[in-house]
């Protein structure tokens, strides 16, 4: 069964769908793809091998990097990687090596990305040192036009938030230790993503999806062995990840990005 679910991968999870929300700019210019993030699911490993398994929490983790788009669909998952593998790393090698057919966009496409990772080639990173969230957007003080592109940022990356959330709601096996041979577990998380897309596309009276598409949906806590949660309040909050992502930040994306900040005020000011 896991591996007839398998098959399906290429119908049901390798599909990109082109943003056309106006969360950012107002345009669907924007070029918006998808967002990316890391997250991890439990793995039971040997004990000799195990030591690399072992994250933040001291439980063993494989860390998974995942796309979506906004309609909460998978568009790219990669999985196996060890728990205490940095999330900026996986994207590194995923985007390096053919081998793991990323999705590489069109030019002037990219991700949606968290401070954790680089602005650069294809990815949009927030502003660092700068409120990220609604309720921090009230408080004065700050860089305002930061704040607001900040805010829109957030409030469309929240997409893979949602669509993890759904994810691993739907499939508890995602959360438990089991005793299938390590590379059957790498498959798991794949398998759960296609009939994740495969009920998205075919269910539309779908619960999980249903609650998800509401404005005032809280993303549900999904007893994720690992990460910390999307608690964080400013876009610098991910630490030293975040300084050695800004060491990597690319000059032309930077304006790039400066220039939707622009468009974004200039929108919202009309």
């Amino acid at each position: 069964m896991l591996q007839f679910v398998l098959s399906m991968q290429q119908s049901s999870v390798i599909q990109r769908t082109p943003c056309t929300t106006s969360a950012l700019t107002g345009h669907e210019r924007m070029g918006c793809v998808g967002a990316i993030d890391g997250t991890h699911v439990a793995a039971n490993v040997p004990k000799h091998l195990a030591t690399p398994y072992f994250g933040r929490k001291k439980v063993t983790t494989q860390n998974i990097l995942a796309a979506c788009d906004f309609d909460m669909k998978f568009t790219y998952m990669m999985t196996g990687w060890e728990g205490s593998v940095h999330d900026a790393r996986v994207l590194r090698v995923a985007t390096n090596d053919p081998v793991y057919k990323f999705p590489h966009p069109p030019l002037r496409k990219y991700f949606l990305v968290d401070a954790g990772y680089a602005n650069r080639d294809c990815f949009l990173s927030p502003y660092r040192k700068t409120n990220y969230h609604l309720t921090d957007r009230r408080r004065q003080g700050g860089d305002k036009k930061k704040e607001l592109f900040n805010y829109r940022h957030a409030s469309l990356r929240n997409a893979i938030e949602r669509t993890f959330g759904i994810w691993k709601n739907r499939f508890p096996i995602l959360k438990m230790i089991t005793n299938f041979p390590l590379e059957k577990q790498c498959m798991i998380p794949i398998a759960c993503a296609v009939v994740h897309n495969f009920i998205k596309m075919h269910a539309k009276d779908d619960e999980l999806f249903r609650e998800a598409m509401n404005d005032d949906y809280d993303v549900p806590a999904t007893d994720d062995p690992e990460e910390v949660g999307e608690t964080s309040t400013r876009a610098d909050d991910a630490g030293e990840s975040s300084t050695r992502a800004e060491n990597l930040d690319d000059f032309e994306m930077g304006q790039f990005r400066d220039g939707l900040k622009d468009a974004i005020w200039h929108d919202s000011n009309r």
